[in-house]
Parts: C-alpha cells; structure tokens; sequence
C-alpha cells in the first residue's frame, strides 16, 4: 500500500484506530469470563455462598470488626462487609475473600490496600510525565500539515 498521500495516511490510521477500538471493546466485552475468581457479575447473578470470590472497591464505612466497600458494577450500587482490620474510608480494596450471607466477606485470603493519597500522588505524577512528554515531543517534533507528517525539527 502507497502512504505517500495524506488521504491514504489518514485511511489507514482510521483503519489502524477501528482495530484497537475493536479488540478494546471485545476484551472489555469477554475479561469477566476468564477469572480466575469469579467477580461482580457472578456475585449478582448466581451468588456462589462458599466460594472464594474477588471484589474491590472504596471503603465507605469502619465498625468494630470490619468495615465495609461500595463499587458501582454497570449502574447498580453494590456494598459488601468485610471482616478484618479495618482500613481508612476512601482507601480503595481489591481482595480475595470466601463469600458469606447477605453480601459479606468471612475469610479475608488475600488483600491489596490503594490508599488514597497514593492513588492521587499516581494521577499528579501521570500528569506532569505527560506534559514533559508533550514539550519534549514539541521540541524535537512538528507537523507538516500538507504532508500530514511529523518532521524532525
């Protein structure tokens, strides 16, 4: 196939864009199927008591024993209460736990605690990365827009 054209150029990267768009969307689409644990969608629709199951989600509540975590799984709210130690509200949790009655975790297995203040110090730092990258690239780089290409400067 000729680049040499910008029409082409562009077709191409339209073409290029609609595979990614496409593969995101299928994986999006089939990720819950092949868990490990089973997750949300499985908690929702059959909820396997017993098993070891994976949520996540914010902790909105402490209490004496536990605390509890809210995730919004396709525009339905869903809380679950957790026993263990508890961890600070707006902490964000992912764990693996045995599923109980009446949406509760009995067995913590294994956790993973986000903090908040880390997940906020990880969106700055993206973010000032990003705009070095933009000045580092505007730097060195620029667009020909007859050609639609990007020169060397």
């Amino acid at each position: 196939m000729n680049l040499e054209s910008p029409r082409s150029r562009i077709l191409v990267g339209f073409l290029v864009l609609g595979v990614i768009v496409a593969l995101c969307a299928y994986y999006a689409a089939e990720y819950e199927n092949h868990l490990e644990h089973p997750s949300y969608r499985a908690i929702l629709a059959e909820y396997p008591e017993g098993e070891v199951v994976r949520v996540y989600g914010t902790v909105v509540e402490n209490y004496p024993g536990g605390y509890q975590i809210q995730q919004i799984y396709h525009g339905q709210v869903v809380s679950v209460e957790i026993n263990g130690t508890p961890v600070a509200i707006g902490d964000r949790v992912d764990l693996l736990g045995v599923l109980g009655p009446e949406y509760s975790i009995i067995s913590v297995e294994k956790i993973y605690v986000n903090q908040m203040w880390k997940y906020h110090f990880l969106i700055i730092r993206s973010f000032l990365v990003l705009l070095f990258m933009i000045f580092i690239f505007h730097r060195y780089w620029y667009l020909d827009s007859r050609r639609f290409l990007f020169r060397r400067r």
